[in-house]
């Protein structure tokens, strides 16, 4: 990976200082210092969140990659719906309150994988999305990095799913619509498999893809719902922020033995690469061992103790509902019946430090 010297003196001598402030802003790294993690997100935490409007009104998320460009849910584009009538907002926090140094953007293009089907629950469900002029990187806009395709994310890492979706599976995130954020554990294929294929639904099965990835408790109760397609799954190795996942798909909302499953970024590395030769990949590696998942999904009637007991709902915590196939506040086909919904924060204080 190219440092930011390298990049900055192969500009021409004539860039401004807006220009150069882009290229001094390293990716994954918010302006902001230590947090304490809670409910609601603080402004300026999650940088490279982005919300994708359609006819004004909130469909899906999506995640700031470059100046010019984001990566999102290929469900979050039907066929049916103009590009010409989205809009993407950055810097926003809360989406009923917006403040001064927010940015709306319009789209230029939307770049679909080519395995991507329009089927739920689709391979390749990742698209990239041009804006039709770039972005300053300011305190609340910044990109988050790409990982390389070597990169992993071992089974019992922590990471982030933020958000404006519903707070429960047909109850809309109340007003002033503050960002979420929801700290899950990354889930092992087969253990991910497991649960799925627990009580299925013989006419709509589920099929996990090699470039899919899970996220979240087998206990249910804590997950992601409509309104948070396309979004990131935020994880960090050593002082950046990596985009391991785009929320894609789920089967219901918290729901037991229903972990959220997102698209692994890393898969398709190589061909964000492609379309955008500016983009940096990152070739972190994280430090922290695979977490035994033994007893996570067991078929016997004996109960095993999981990994992830530990972690509680809070006080209080509300069970969602079947999530609706048909919700009337939606103009987005997909994005309003199988997106993911950001439900809760995770259950106890964690720091961020810069």
């Amino acid at each position: 990976m190219r440092s930011w010297s390298d990049v900055v003196f192969e500009m021409p001598f004539f860039f401004t200082l807006q220009n150069f402030f882009i290229l001094a802003v390293l990716c994954g790294v918010p302006s902001m210092g230590r947090i304490v993690g809670g409910m609601d997100a603080q402004s300026g935490q999650w940088p490279w969140q982005a919300n994708l409007n359609f006819d004004g009104h909130h469909v899906c998320g999506a995640t700031l990659i470059a100046p010019q460009w984001l990566v999102t849910a290929a469900h979050c584009f039907p066929t049916v719906n103009p590009i010409d009538r989205y809009e993407v907002t950055l810097g926003a926090f809360q989406l009923r309150n917006p403040t001064p140094d927010i940015v709306v953007k319009q789209i230029l293009e939307v770049i679909k994988h080519p395995e991507f089907t329009d089927d739920e629950g689709s391979k390749g469900d990742i698209a990239l999305v041009k804006l039709k002029d770039p972005v300053s990187y300011t305190r609340t806009v910044r990109p988050i990095c790409l990982p390389a395709s070597s990169v992993n994310f071992p089974n019992g890492m922590k990471c982030t799913v933020t958000g404006w979706g519903n707070v429960l599976t047909s109850t809309s995130l109340p007003s002033p619509m503050t960002l979420q954020q929801l700290e899950v554990p990354i889930i092992g294929m087969d253990t991910c498999k497991c649960l799925y294929s627990r009580n299925p639904d013989p006419e709509d099965p589920h099929v996990l893809h090699s470039d899919m990835m899970c996220a979240g408790f087998a206990e249910g109760k804590k997950d992601a719902c409509q309104g948070d397609s396309g979004g990131p799954l935020s994880c960090r190795i050593d002082n950046a922020w990596l985009l391991a996942g785009v929320v894609s798909w789920g089967d219901a909302c918290g729901a037991p033995n229903r972990p959220g499953v997102y698209i692994r970024t890393s898969t398709y590395a190589d061909w964000i690469k492609e379309k955008i030769p500016e983009v940096e990949l990152s070739h972190a590696v994280a430090s922290m061992e695979p977490v035994s998942e033994e007893g996570m999904c067991s078929n016997t009637t004996s109960s095993r103790p999981g990994p992830y007991d530990d972690i509680q709902p809070p006080p209080g915590w509300s069970r969602p509902i079947h999530p609706s196939r048909s919700p009337s506040d939606s103009a987005a086909p997909w994005p309003s019946t199988t997106s993911l919904s950001l439900l809760f924060l995770l259950l106890q204080s964690f720091y961020y430090l810069l």
